[in-house]
């Protein structure tokens, strides 16, 4: 009977720190084209662009409380646009594109394919709203997180007749794939066949 109280507070102390944990910090966030960014906590009825007093609304609850890298509603494009910010832990980015435009995929990547071959559409949206009239964003997630350090955005053709890429970004604690080096059965074996 102890074992299993001891089991459930472990379970419990886990669950909390999980639950608990800190948010991934972003700092050290610039582009290659001068555009303005922060650094700010993803929440319901948030400002969605740090130079405007519009809201972000219908966040899924998944996403509340995550780190996002706060763009302006002017933030550039194009394909030779650049975007670095620094992680202090690995962790998932996460993009919200504009559904008035053209999707993310489907323009122009500098090099070919990196957001294409990157990234993968949650079929999850979240809102631009009030002041601005409701627009929904399509949120995509890289397929793999970044490890701890850089993280470089590359470029995306902005929107047709408009110089801006109209985006919002956010980052969630990711672990990276484990590397069998080093693991408990690669020791083991490396032991028995001694």
């Amino acid at each position: 009977m102890r074992l299993i109280y001891v089991c459930i507070a472990t379970l419990f102390l886990v669950a909390s720190l999980i639950a608990f944990a800190e948010k991934v910090e972003v700092t050290n966030i610039e582009d290659n084209k001068n555009g303005a960014y922060q650094a700010v906590e993803l929440e319901e009825k948030g400002k969605f662009f740090h130079d405007r007093d519009y809201t972000i609304t219908n966040i899924p609850k998944e996403f509340l409380g995550l780190t996002q890298v706060s763009t302006s509603a002017d933030c550039p494009g194009g394909q030779d646009y650049r975007l670095t910010f620094e992680i202090d832990r690995p962790a998932y980015v996460y993009q919200a594109w504009d559904s008035r435009h053209k999707r993310p995929e489907d323009r122009g990547q500098e090099p070919k394919g990196w957001f294409t071959d990157g990234y993968t559409d949650t079929e999850k949206t979240l809102v631009l709203d009030a002041p601005h009239p409701p627009v929904e964003y399509f949120i995509y997630k890289s397929n793999e997180p970044y490890p701890e350090g850089e993280v470089e955005l590359l470029g995306i053709d902005e929107v047709i007749g408009d110089p801006v890429i109209m985006w919002t970004i956010f980052v969630e604690e990711g672990q990276l794939p484990v590397s069998p080096v080093g693991n408990l059965t690669t020791t083991w074996g490396d032991i028995k066949s001694d």
